[in-house]
């Protein structure tokens, strides 16, 4: 790789759509998060204070957040292929599945962290992470590649159901993957009172799912909408989808959230299977028909 290429991705990994960036946006949608699902204990400032009071720890070096920081980073990683208008990673050099890669690895980070824990339910973890990647690969294959500009134009009519529950199926896997709820968040809901001792375990898993909602809010709007240019309407545009990918994803975690663990768990590893299971068959019958 030519050294202008790895200054560039080195910018885009540390500024925009990476650490900075993804902060500053994961901040704003965590605080927001926290003041509509526990909106009895304040408005938005308190919820600003409730989230940024793990990120201050109280503990020793022995609470090191290895699992969280190694997440955060392949998080960050993935960032870099989003179609993030004035991103300096050339359009032609982004590749979703890298990002989903990347992803999929924070997300087995997570899983394997909470493997001999009561704290997660791991079952259901597996469940979302594999319908997930059902939504992400799916609608590749059709146009056979994973470049955003194919992607986010494959507009076939004979695909196009397919494109859609596809968005559908991703919408509905977001709270467990954006730790909105009990049964994934090792950190507690946000707002909530938590769940990790003051120390930097907790400020690591804080840190993680702030680092979240760009990554995975932002390949939402790669997959599923066509790229736009570098210009500020288009830059609006991609911000009001990833804000509205999370505004769903905060919706359903307040759902399930009232209506219970056990609800929550027959919800994913049966429901949401069955529809990933579903999507998977017409991805495949819709592919054939194209071909034929």
């Amino acid at each position: 790789m030519p050294w202008g290429e790895i200054g560039l991705n080195s910018l885009g990994l540390v500024l925009y759509p990476g650490l900075v960036a993804a902060g500053l946006l994961g901040l704003l949608l965590e605080v927001a998060s926290a003041w509509a699902m526990v909106p009895e204990r304040g408005g938005p400032l308190a919820a600003a204070r409730r989230v940024l009071a793990p990120l201050r720890p109280a503990g020793d070096a022995r609470g090191f957040p290895l699992y969280s920081l190694a997440a955060l980073l392949l998080a960050l990683l993935a960032a870099l292929q989003v179609a993030a208008p004035f991103s300096p990673v050339p359009a032609g050099d982004r590749n979703l599945l890298v990002a989903g890669i990347g992803l999929t690895g924070a997300a087995w980070l997570l899983w394997t962290w909470g493997w001999n824990r009561g704290e997660l339910d791991t079952r259901l973890m597996l469940a979302v992470q594999l319908c997930w990647l059902v939504a992400l690969l799916v609608p590749a294959i059709q146009p056979q590649s994973f470049k955003p500009q194919t992607l986010g134009n494959t507009l076939f009519n004979p695909y196009l159901p397919v494109k859609v529950a596809c968005a559908l199926l991703y919408l509905l896997c977001l709270p467990a993957l954006l730790h909105l709820l009990p049964e994934s968040a090792p950190q507690g809901v946000p707002g909530g009172a938590g769940r990790r001792p003051p120390g930097f375990e907790g400020a690591g898993f804080s840190l993680l799912r702030i680092g979240l909602w760009l990554p995975y809010c932002g390949l939402f709007a790669s997959l599923f909408f066509p790229p736009g240019g570098d210009d500020p309407v288009d830059l609006l545009r991609f911000l009001g989808i990833v804000g509205g990918a999370a505004a769903i994803g905060i919706a359903i975690a307040i759902n399930l959230i009232y209506r219970g663990a056990d609800f929550t768990h027959r919800f994913y590893t049966m429901v949401v299977a069955l529809f990933a299971l579903i999507t998977l068959a017409l991805g495949v019958l819709s592919a054939v028909i194209g071909t034929t």
